[in-house]
């Protein structure tokens, strides 16, 4: 069982983990792709949803996908449409309440690749709020060892 810890700048930090029996190549692309770094911010369409870009160059496939979301859920979305100038389209979410997953396009559907430990439930909605709130902020996501 892989787990992965998502630390944020603004303080806080919560565990997940990996669903490979949902999505096993997405997860094990996003696995080796680990430590990332990047900008978290606040999702303008999907409601409780934080998310950051995931820029790697091979896209991982479309597994088991659904467009309903459950609260700690991590979702990795392919074609998403980023407008970052040099990033492919792709990004990984983290939801902080149960929601339908979509973008200015409509329902858009996503892999479901990790689930936030039931205990830091609380902490995830509070770094949520904070983050759509006060702003954006760098996030870090790193492999933990077991």
């Amino acid at each position: 069982m892989k787990r992965i810890r998502f630390r944020f700048e603004g303080g806080g930090e919560v565990s997940a983990t990996l669903l490979e029996e949902k999505a096993p190549l997405t997860c094990e692309k996003i696995w080796n792709a680990l430590p990332l770094e990047s900008i978290v911010t606040q999702s303008r369409w999907s409601g409780r949803e934080l998310n950051f870009t995931y820029n790697e160059q091979d896209l991982p496939t479309r597994e088991n996908q659904t467009i309903y979301t459950s609260l700690g859920e991590v979702c990795y979305w392919r074609d998403w449409n980023w407008e970052e100038e040099g990033t492919l389209p792709q990004a990984l979410a983290i939801y902080y309440g149960a929601e339908l997953a979509r973008s200015h396009k409509g329902s858009e559907p996503v892999n479901v690749i990790a689930q936030v430990d039931y205990p830091e439930f609380d902490k995830l909605v509070q770094i949520g709020e904070r983050i759509w709130l006060e702003g954006k902020e760098k996030i870090y996501i790193e492999k933990l060892e077991s």
